[in-house]
C-alpha cells in the first residue's frame, strides 16, 4: 500500500508539544495550562486532486491529512491525530449485541435475554461483531499513513456502559441488588476481553499509537490509556465502588493507568476517584459537574484535570471568555489543566448555541505569561490569514 508523507508539515512543532503534554503527565508540573482549541483551517491556495489509484481507507487517509496540513500551528497544544472507530457500541456488537439507528445515533439491543446466559458467557474473538472492521481500518492506516502520525484508539466505552448495553438499561440497573454474582461475572469477562481488544488494536496502529479517543487531544503513552464511564452519576457511590473501581483498575493495570471521561462527576463521585491508583487525568463537563478548582484541589497535584463545557446546564456561560475564565479558576502554576473547549456551547436560557470564538479564548489565555511565550498571538495569526 502506497505511504502518503507529510514532508513539508513542521514536525519540529509537534514533537515540542509532545514533550511538554509528556511531561505535563509525567514531569514536574509546568508553569502553563494546556488547551487544545478550535482555529479555522488555512485556506487551500487551490483544491488538490488525490493521487492517482487512492480508494477506500488509503483516499480517508489522504483526506485528513489534507485537512491536517490547513491547521495551523502554534496557536495551542495540537498534536495531528487520525480517528478510528465505529461507535459507542463496537463492543457490544462483539457480544451479539444488533445496533438500530435512531435520530440519527447508533444504539443497540440486549443481548441477553435471560439471567442463566450470563453463567456461559465467554470472551468472543477480538474481531467479533464490528470489532473486525476497526482492526482492519487500523490496519490500513498504520500501512498508508505518515508514520509520524499518530492513530487513535476506537471510543473506549467502559465495561460498565458495555455490560448496560448488553443487558439493557432498565434490566442493568437492578443488577447491583437482584444478581450481584452474576454481574461480577459479566463485568469479569467484558474487562478482559476490553483489555484484549485494545491491546490488539494498539498493536495494529503501531509504535505511534495515541491512547486516547475522548477528548481528541494527543495522550503519550505515559497516560495509559483513554476511557469513558458515563454511567459513574447514575449509581451510587457504594455500587461504583463495588461493581466498577476494581474493573476500571485492572484496565489501568493492563496499560499503565486511565485517563477517565465522565461527562458528569459530582461531588459524591471524588472518593471513588481516589480508589484509583493509577489514574492519570479526568475529563468531564463542568456545566453539570463540580467546578474545575474543586478538581484541580482534589487531584491537580498529580493528575492531569481536563474540562470541557457543552450542555452548560448549571453554568450557563454566555461566551467564551466566562468559559475560560471559569476554567482557570483554581489553576495555578503547579497544577496540571489541559483546557478542551466544546466547538458549541448551547445556552439553556436561550436555547440556542454559540459557535466557538478563538479571540475570546485566546485574550483568557495570553494573560498567562508562560503561555504568551509558548504561543504564536492569535492577533498575529489573525492578521495573517484575513
Amino acid at each position: 500500500m502506497q505511504r502518503l508523507l507529510l514532508d513539508d508539515y513542521p514536525w519540529e512543532i509537534v514533537e515540542k508539544t509532545q514533550k511538554f503534554i509528556t511531561g505535563l503527565y509525567a514531569g514536574p508540573a509546568p508553569s502553563r495550562p494546556a488547551a487544545l482549541l478550535h482555529p479555522a483551517l488555512l485556506p487551500e491556495e487551490s483544491p488538490l486532486e488525490p493521487p492517482a489509484g487512492l480508494d477506500g481507507y488509503a483516499l480517508q487517509v489522504w483526506g485528513a491529512q489534507r485537512g491536517i496540513a490547513r491547521r495551523p500551528l502554534g496557536l495551542d497544544d495540537y498534536v495531528p491525530t487520525m480517528g478510528t472507530g465505529a461507535g459507542t457500541c463496537a463492543m457490544a456488537t462483539a457480544f451479539g449485541c444488533t445496533e438500530r439507528y435512531t435520530s440519527g445515533v447508533y444504539w443497540v439491543n440486549p443481548c441477553i435475554t435471560r439471567m442463566e446466559e450470563i453463567n456461559t458467557l465467554r470472551k468472543p474473538a477480538v474481531d467479533a461483531g464490528k470489532l473486525g472492521g476497526v482492526l482492519e481500518q487500523t490496519r490500513a492506516y498504520a500501512a498508508c499513513a505518515d508514520e509520524r502520525l499518530p492513530i487513535r484508539i476506537m471510543d473506549f466505552q467502559s465495561p460498565f456502559t458495555t455490560v448496560e448495553q448488553m443487558l439493557g438499561s432498565d434490566t442493568f440497573f437492578l443488577m447491583p441488588y437482584d444478581e450481584p454474582e452474576r454481574l461480577h461475572m459479566l463485568m469479569d469477562v467484558v474487562t478482559d476481553f476490553a483489555i484484549d481488544f485494545f491491546t490488539a488494536q494498539i498493536a495494529a496502529a503501531g509504535a505511534n499509537c495515541c491512547p486516547g479517543c475522548w477528548p481528541a487531544f494527543w495522550f503519550p503513552h505515559c497516560a495509559g490509556i483513554q476511557m469513558s464511564d458515563d454511567n459513574m452519576v447514575n449509581v451510587s457511590p457504594n455500587v461504583y465502588d463495588e461493581f466498577v473501581v476494581p474493573y476500571n483498575n485492572r484496565v489501568a493495570e493492563a496499560f499503565g493507568g486511565l485517563f477517565l471521561h465522565s461527562c458528569t462527576i459530582t461531588e459524591a463521585n471524588l472518593p471513588s476517584l481516589h480508589k484509583m491508583p493509577q489514574l492519570t487525568g479526568i475529563n468531564c463537563d463542568i456545566s453539570s459537574s463540580v467546578s474545575t478548582a474543586r478538581l484541580l484541589e482534589s487531584f491537580g497535584d498529580t493528575i492531569v484535570i481536563g474540562p470541557h463545557a457543552y450542555i452548560n446546564t448549571n453554568t450557563n456561560f454566555r461566551d467564551y471568555t466566562e468559559f475560560t475564565r471559569a476554567v482557570l479558576e483554581g489553576w495555578h502554576p503547579g497544577k496540571r489543566l489541559f483546557i478542551h473547549p466544546c466547538s458549541v456551547l448551547y445556552l439553556p436560557e436561550r436555547a440556542t448555541e454559540i459557535r466557538f470564538n478563538m479571540e475570546d479564548t485566546c485574550s483568557v489565555l495570553e494573560e498567562i505569561p508562560s503561555w504568551r511565550d509558548s504561543h504564536t498571538p492569535y492577533r498575529h495569526y489573525s492578521n495573517n490569514t484575513q
